[in-house]
């Protein structure tokens, strides 16, 4: 074999690929019989031993012989748009990652055990395997806080979630109150209907009531009436729950669902807690302009303040609106806008 250049496609031969396959397979029991699950050991033993035996079933599925670096980079976006397995799953950022880690050390150890210095170089290239990256697109501040969707990739998040089910409805109203509004989970799966839909502050301007916010205290965040799109998104949902605001006043507005046997439809659950709401929020994502993606709750709400911001609203609406106790930190939530061009010192000194 002519020596390896670690950036081109190295082929091996059906051999050399034969033997390969028998290390990487005696490899991983031998490591996970080292730290085997049990009352006493971590549970990175388990997510070892479940991450590779994932990759075996992918490379199982697409037809793949070897975790090569390309296989694995796509099993890496497969795993990130629901695509490496049957079941549709999209799996978080750092879920995928730590599957990479697991698939890295394999390939390690083996390199590690090998004396074919072609063989061992291969083996620690397709080791390096690029971590998946929860990118948005967002703009560029000199001291990033968080994650910021601009206007239109968030539109483009919203209008891929398939609402042709009640949780997809729902999923959207949330994502569309945590944008649209700047809520924080917790507040968002507090919502009472009256919070929604009956909330009128002191000028009469409709909008959502933040009943207990951060160290109880109480909000409104005004909306732009009944054609705000927040409220067409939770008004959506609610009509498909059959919630009216006026006969359920005091019911809890986002709900957990079931589905219901031999229909896409799901039906109503208990009250949604905030840990499902983060978990649906960052189960969707969504191509834009070449990137994935992967939001977050709190993304969303870094993303109402710096559109709001964009907008012309002043600091101190934005802060009342946030419910922060100061606008400093509101600041942080919006991200500091960088002219370089008044970074450069207009002075000199003769040498």
């Amino acid at each position: 074999m002519n020596p390896l250049q670690t950036s081109q496609i190295t082929v091996f031969d059906d051999c050399t690929t034969a033997a390969i396959s028998v290390m990487l397979k005696q490899q991983h029991a031998r490591l996970a019989q080292l730290d085997r699950p049990n009352s006493q050991c971590s549970i990175s033993a388990r997510n070892y031993d479940s991450s590779i035996k994932a990759l075996g079933d992918y490379l199982a599925r697409t037809g793949a012989v070897l975790p090569t670096k390309s296989v694995l980079a796509q099993w890496r976006d497969d795993m990130l748009v629901g695509r490496a397995d049957d079941s549709g799953r999209s799996y978080a950022v750092r879920s995928v990652n730590a599957r990479l880690s697991a698939a890295r050390k394999l390939l390690r150890a083996v390199a590690d055990d090998v004396t074919d210095i072609t063989v061992k170089l291969v083996l620690n290239d397709w080791a390096k395997v690029e971590d998946a990256k929860a990118t948005v697109v967002q703009d560029k501040t000199e001291i990033d806080y968080g994650r910021r969707l601009t206007l239109e990739s968030l539109r483009v998040l919203v209008q891929a979630i398939d609402t042709q089910s009640l949780k997809g409805l729902r999923d959207r109203a949330i994502i569309s109150v945590m944008a649209g509004a700047g809520l924080r989970v917790s507040e968002v799966v507090a919502l009472t209907m009256k919070d929604v839909f009956s909330t009128v502050n002191e000028t009469g301007q409709r909008g959502i009531r933040v009943q207990r916010g951060k160290h109880n205290k109480s909000r409104i965040v005004v909306l732009n009436g009944w054609n705000s799109w927040v409220l067409q998104a939770v008004r959506a949902y609610t009509d498909a729950l059959g919630l009216d605001s006026e006969a359920h006043p005091n019911e809890v507005v986002f709900r957990g669902v079931k589905r219901e046997k031999g229909s896409r439809y799901s039906s109503q659950g208990e009250r949604l807690s905030a840990r499902k709401a983060e978990e649906a929020v960052n189960s969707y994502k969504a191509e834009y302009m070449g990137h994935m993606m992967v939001i977050n709750c709190h993304d969303l709400r870094r993303t109402y303040a710096k559109i709001c911001k964009q907008s012309g609203m002043s600091w101190e609406a934005l802060r009342a609106n946030m419910g922060h106790s100061s606008v400093t930190v509101t600041e942080k939530y919006v991200g500091l806008e960088v002219d370089w061009s008044e970074r450069v010192p207009n002075w000199t000194i003769e040498l």
